[in-house]
């Protein structure tokens, strides 16, 4: 009886140590489980703030460079629009431009310091800057250059066929006699070389209009200084000129 006893208790005490063992087993694959779990969530996590951090800089990059080319662009605009305008606005002041027309003789190459017109061919003027300017057709009273011919550095100039319906303008700067005789003429005035050194940027193919001009009768002399020789500083010459294109 004691050795029945016996041998079932040591069977009850047997099968407590597998029901043990099983539930230690249980927890132990329920612990590696949760902890792949938490393992897998991690580097879920992980990646999904890796990719929330590689949108971000993506967008930021793409951000940048269309704001750098917007400001670029911005810039050129502005650039273009700037130039336009100012060019605009230089060739608009170029082609108005009005100022004294230096005539204070007609027909005459013989005068220092003088500004002439020709309306018929000429001889003559090495040492002068000559002008042949032809009437426009369908513009009326606007006058077109077509051929130059400048002596006035080094003399050797010619004399210019007069356009038909046209004229030739003829100006020379003269000698200042002054400066080695203190009873000299000084033909140089501020007036005359005002009137060479624009006269001298003036090009074949631009367009003037004129006042003062007596082409009919080659006679009356624009100036309100009758009496007053076209060399003394006080001389004052009314004729003008507007370029016009």
């Amino acid at each position: 009886m004691k050795k029945l006893t016996v041998l079932l208790l040591a069977l009850a005490m047997l099968c407590t140590c597998f029901a043990l063992a099983a539930c230690g087993d249980d927890g132990d694959t329920s612990s590696a489980a949760s902890s792949a779990a938490s393992t897998e969530s991690s580097a879920a996590s992980t990646s999904s703030t890796a990719s929330s951090a590689s949108s971000a800089a993506s967008s930021a990059a793409s951000s940048a460079v269309s704001s750098a080319a917007s400001s670029a662009a911005s810039s050129d605009a502005s650039s273009a629009t700037s130039s336009d305008a100012s060019s605009a606005t230089s060739s608009e002041s170029t082609a108005n431009k009005t100022g004294t027309l230096w005539l204070t003789h007609y027909a005459s190459v013989g005068n220092e310091g003088s500004g002439t017109v020709f309306t018929e061919n000429y001889s003559g003027g090495e040492w002068w800057l000559h002008i042949a300017f032809k009437p426009v057709d369908g513009e009326d009273g606007v006058y077109e250059i077509v051929k130059t011919s400048d002596g006035i550095a080094a003399g050797g100039a010619t004399a210019l066929e007069v356009p038909e319906g046209g004229f030739v303008y003829a100006v020379n700067t003269g000698n200042n006699y002054s400066a080695s005789d203190p009873n000299g003429i000084n033909y140089a005035s501020e007036n005359v070389v005002a009137m060479v050194r624009e006269a001298q940027t003036w090009k074949v193919g631009e367009k003037f209009t004129f006042t003062g001009i007596d082409l009919e009768n080659l006679t009356e002399i624009p100036t309100s200084t009758e009496g007053t020789n076209w060399y003394d500083p006080s001389y004052v010459c009314t004729a003008t000129y507007t370029k016009v294109g």
